[in-house]
């Protein structure tokens, strides 16, 4: 969550899902992150066959990054000032390079899980078993967010009140979106019968 006092915005959510193709789902995810603006490379799912036959067992994770160019007034006014002078135009022309800033958001989706071959039967027919495909998943959320460095890295928190409330809103939408994202793609729960 947003701590106004220390600029710091960092936001963790868990989902456990069960879903018929972890690669569906992953290439959900990497479209979730595509339609909300996220720039992120893709990668594939990491899968292996667990001790336990049938089984397999995967995990990965997609880091997609935002930004939003800002400018700091106070450096930009003093910047403009100082290039009026001819013997500080360097320093001039160093406050006008660091006005411009950009505020990164980072938004880390993770998921691990195990595959199987689920069996049900069908009552009254003649087929007594179904074999399917099941995938218990745990997704997870990590958002972040401060002034960008480099690729993916945030060099400091920001401590500007709007764009706290502005990266609050953000990851509030992300979380609202990834969970209505999981409801679709999610198996119907079976009822069991007593």
């Amino acid at each position: 969550m947003v701590s106004p006092s220390s600029g710091v915005s960092s936001m963790r959510n868990k989902w456990d899902v069960s879903v018929a193709s972890p690669r569906k789902l992953f290439r959900a995810l990497h479209d979730f992150l595509d339609e909300h603006g996220y720039v992120h490379e893709y990668e594939p799912l990491k899968a292996e066959p667990d001790a336990i036959g049938g089984m397999a067992i995967f995990r990965s994770e997609l880091v997609g990054k935002s930004d939003l160019p800002r400018s700091n007034l106070a450096y930009v006014v003093l910047g403009i000032l100082l290039l009026l002078t001819i013997v500080l135009i360097p320093m001039g022309m160093r406050f006008l390079g660091q006005s411009r800033y950009h505020i990164r958001t980072i938004a880390k989706i993770g998921m691990e899980g195990e595959a199987y071959l689920a069996k049900g039967g069908t009552q009254g027919t003649v087929q007594g078993e179904v074999l399917d495909v099941v995938s218990d998943a745990r997704v997870t959320l990590d958002v972040t967010a401060g002034i960008a460095q480099g690729d993916y890295k945030i060099l400091r928190p920001t401590e500007d009140k709007r764009e706290l409330i502005r990266i609050a809103e953000e990851q509030q939408g992300l979380e609202n979106a990834l969970s209505e994202l999981l409801l679709t793609i999610a198996l119907p729960e079976v009822e069991t019968s007593q």
